[in-house]
């Protein structure tokens, strides 16, 4: 995104386009479900839009049309170093927003909500795209006495900020129901996140891909992307791989990153692999044999649908919008939350049976392929954003 040779860079800004500020919790090297987003709209919107990004400063680097915002390292929430609440901080928002016609926002984090704040102040039109449930989110990330405080304080805030938007866009129909119930009056729409089924493809050859990551070809391999955190619930999927039968066949692929106390545990065992944030991840899902999502907290899960247009069988726990594409021994299967045993259960349940683990993954593409484009979604949120800017209040 930092450079014009870079595929997803924003193109030189025009004054024929409508000015588009796109701002984001997350940025590189953070490769999650929201950059993947943002890649996605950026690839695919430059010829309508003039773009520029407002993104947290993560890591030192380069890039025209990119606003950042300072940070503080040390301060982390799921890995995610805080932005710096300061003056200079408000005064770098409310420059970014001050020049654009359309602030589309990527939430929710601090960073979103300052920019909801001062977009509505400023007179800009507010889209607010929610990639996950706040106070879901943050609600894993308090002591057991306070927790219920900062999940109600959140949850109210959250509201609070939503309704100051005005067009909140959701990945799924159950989304939004669930924020109307809590008392979002905003107007809201379905838009549906995608993948890219070439990209996302199954192997021509599994041995050959496992022997591609440096992991033995004979090795049946257990995978999971995406954060190891807390609300992940990755530890679940941790004590279920130790339940597992004849250790020395199997193996546990993690492609993604967390906080030190959650990723340690993994590193002590010696049959695993764990690759922090990378750009190839479809590289590694062709390696594995079986995917699974522990999560506790999720809205579409782009990790889960990517795997599944890899041809892979998943187990899941049904949250968000999975338990409505992941139909039980159809195109995947579902385990009790917390519950490590039933996890170990499901898992050597697939791996002795072939013939399961295919009928699931080749049903699994087809879900993605028939139901979840990235055409279509970007297509509509164009749409939307444009139509939002010319409604009259």
């Amino acid at each position: 995104m930092e450079t014009k040779e870079k595929s997803g860079t924003p193109e030189k800004v025009t004054d024929k386009k409508l000015k588009l500020l796109l701002v984001a919790d997350t940025y590189y090297p953070k490769v999650d479900g929201t950059l993947k987003f943002m890649e996605e709209f950026l690839k695919r919107s430059q010829q309508e839009f003039a773009i520029t990004l407002l993104v947290p400063l993560l890591e030192k680097r380069g890039g025209k049309h990119v606003t950042y915002v300072p940070t503080y390292q040390k301060i982390t929430i799921s890995g995610y170093p805080s932005i710096r609440l300061s003056f200079s901080t408000i005064k770098i928002v409310k420059r970014a927003i001050r020049d654009a016609d359309i602030v589309f926002i990527q939430g929710p984090a601090l960073l979103s909500y300052l920019s909801i704040y001062f977009s509505k102040k400023a007179g800009k039109k507010t889209i607010f795209y929610t990639h996950t449930i706040a106070w879901e989110l943050f609600e894993k990330f308090f002591p057991p006495l306070v927790n219920r405080i900062f999940f109600n304080l959140i949850k109210r805030l959250s509201i609070f900020f939503y309704n100051r938007s005005d067009v909140i866009l959701v990945p799924y129909r159950e989304l939004r129901e669930e924020l109307q119930h809590e008392g979002v009056k905003t107007r809201i729409i379905v838009a549906r996140l995608g993948v890219d089924i070439t990209r996302f493809s199954p192997p021509a050859n599994k041995r050959l891909s496992k022997q591609n990551v440096g992991i033995a070809s004979d090795k049946f391999v257990i995978g999971y992307v995406g954060r190891i955190s807390k609300e992940k619930n990755a530890e679940v999927l941790l004590k279920a791989f130790q339940k597992l039968k004849q250790q020395e066949e199997v193996h546990l692929l993690l492609v993604g990153d967390g906080p030190e106390d959650q990723v340690q545990p993994f590193r002590e065992i010696p049959n695993c692999t764990i690759t922090g944030f990378v750009p190839d991840v479809q590289k590694y899902l062709k390696a594995m044999d079986l995917f699974v999502m522990p999560s506790l907290t999720e809205t579409t899960s782009l990790a889960t649908l990517e795997a599944m247009a890899t041809g892979l069988p998943v187990i899941a726990t049904k949250v968000g919008f999975i338990k409505s594409y992941i139909v039980k021994d159809q195109n995947g299967t579902f385990f009790p939350r917390n519950s490590a045993g039933m996890l170990a259960m499901k898992i050597e349940k697939l791996r002795k049976d072939p013939e399961l683990r295919q009928k699931l993954g080749r049903n699994a593409r087809k879900t993605v392929a028939y139901g979840f484009s990235w055409e279509r979604s970007i297509n509509k949120i164009k749409r939307l954003l444009k139509e939002a800017y010319n409604r009259k209040e």
